[in-house]
């Protein structure tokens, strides 16, 4: 199986540090954007084949970063894992559940959130 590429859209610098750690191991290619911004070109750049995205980025810039990737034909397909430390409830309320979007509260082990990685590409 070809290498997968997943891109990390995060502010805080320790989750990506911990994400590279993680899932490097499993074989995947860890790839950062720490703003709504540079993730757009990002997503443009590495074509990912997952996102991993905080939402509750200042200024609500996650949300707005979730819709443009929803909007865009080139991206809608993308599965993303909703990893935040909002409330479960108010991310549904905002985001609800689909088939190619999972939702991680932060903090999680790294088992599940290589887990939610895993079975939104169908790598389990």
């Amino acid at each position: 199986m070809p290498e997968r590429r997943l891109l990390v859209i995060d502010d805080d610098r320790m989750i990506h540090t911990v994400m590279r750690a993680t899932l490097e191991k499993h074989g995947y290619k860890i790839h950062s954007a720490f703003d709504p911004i540079q993730a757009q070109m990002m997503v443009r750049q590495v074509r990912p084949d997952l996102i991993v995205l905080d939402i509750t980025m200042p200024g609500g810039g996650g949300f707005e970063a979730f819709k443009r990737l929803q909007m865009l034909s080139t991206t809608s397909q993308i599965p993303i894992v909703v990893y935040t430390s909002m409330p479960p409830a108010e991310v549904t309320a905002r985001i609800p559940e689909a088939p190619n979007v999972a939702h991680l509260a932060k903090p999680s082990p790294p088992e599940a959130i290589l887990s939610a990685i895993q079975k939104l590409l169908h790598d389990a």
